[in-house]
């Protein structure tokens, strides 16, 4: 897939969406020096050509009650399409996955899982990773603390 091309102004309005998604179009403009009209062209352009994909609040998970993160090595025990295809569309239904990445490597599927507790988590495990046919391995990492995350890409 080719890149898109992205001139300096372009670079600078991702880069200010990125912090502050919520940011009037005004307020916008000002910070890349365009006026309003041509500003809201270039998001739209880029909201066009898929560059950027949506807006979203962010939460603080612990605020809200999902107090542990887990990150999961998932092996299947047959690498064929199929299975791959068919282990990503159940993670896709499972709002306690946050992210499912297919891999290549010692396993197959990396998974971000966000749960309230340890009795949520096993559950998880065992109700839903495990009834999953073809999952032959899970490796659970289970996170103390978040030193840090960003939604932010470089641009360059």
């Amino acid at each position: 897939m080719a890149h898109a091309h992205l001139d300096d102004t372009d670079r600078r309005i991702l880069e200010i969406l990125q912090r502050d998604g919520r940011i009037p179009n005004t307020e916008l403009a000002d910070e890349i020096g365009l006026t309003p009209a041509p500003t809201l062209r270039r998001v739209k352009r880029l909201e066009d050509e898929g560059i950027i994909k949506r807006y979203a609040a962010l939460l603080d998970p612990k605020m809200i009650g999902q107090d542990l993160t887990v990150f999961v090595h998932v092996s299947l025990d047959k690498q064929t399409k199929t299975g791959f295809i068919d282990f990503a569309d159940q993670m896709r239904k499972r709002p306690e996955v946050l992210e499912c990445y297919l891999c290549l490597g010692e396993s197959d599927f990396i998974l971000k899982v966000c749960v309230p507790n340890l009795d949520a988590y096993q559950r998880f495990l065992v109700d839903v990773l495990a009834a999953i046919p073809g999952v032959s391995n899970t490796n659970s990492t289970i996170t103390v603390r978040q030193e840090k995350h960003t939604t932010v890409l470089p641009i360059e």
